[in-house]
């Protein structure tokens, strides 16, 4: 008898995992499980930045596309500031039209108006949205800085554009255009 159970005992270690053994075992799990969150976490943060970084270049790009249409074809320009111009564009029936591409600190948004006042709410059509700054540089024929509407033949647009989320860090991305020839202005 004493012999079987000597067995029992050799047999039933055998079996099993002792209690110390089972918390190695959880504690190293739940290293690797927490190892593999943080890892899906940062995955999915830099997919965000990726997207904002996306959706401002697509908004920068159409904003900017809109902007050199009409400053190429515009006959004349109003500097009304550093981020306020207005320009008057002919019309295929002959006439012209004017409109005014401006950014405000209270937007936030690059975004062109019918007309030539920004003041104006009604029709205004966003370019590009979450703008923390727009400067129009103005320059003469032959490239140097313009000081008079009448002077300035060419224009360069700098757009710096943001996007924050609670989850990612804010994505900030400048664009400066080429210079726009304004093609239909006489000068000087």
């Amino acid at each position: 008898m004493l012999i079987t159970m000597e067995l029992r005992s050799s047999h039933r270690s055998r079996l099993g995992f002792t209690l110390v053994e089972v918390m190695v075992g959880a504690l190293l799990g739940g290293f690797v499980l927490a190892g593999v969150l943080v890892t899906n976490l940062q995955l999915m943060r830099s997919g965000l930045r990726i997207t904002q970084y996306a959706e401002m270049s697509t908004q920068t790009r159409r904003g900017l596309e809109q902007l050199s249409a009409d400053l190429k074809s515009a006959s004349a320009m109003v500097w009304n500031s550093s981020a306020d111009i207005t320009l008057t564009i002919p019309t295929s029936a002959g006439s012209t039209r004017q409109v005014t591409y401006a950014w405000t600190s209270a937007t936030q948004s690059l975004f062109m108006v019918a007309g030539a006042s920004s003041s104006v709410t009604v029709g205004r059509v966003y370019l590009v949205n979450g703008v923390a700054a727009v400067t129009f540089s103005r320059y003469d024929r032959d490239g140097n800085v313009a000081t008079t509407d009448l002077a300035t033949k060419r224009v360069r647009v700098s757009i710096t554009a943001s996007r924050s989320a609670k989850t990612a860090a804010t994505a900030t991305d400048t664009a400066i255009s080429a210079t726009f020839i304004l093609r239909n202005k006489p000068t000087s």
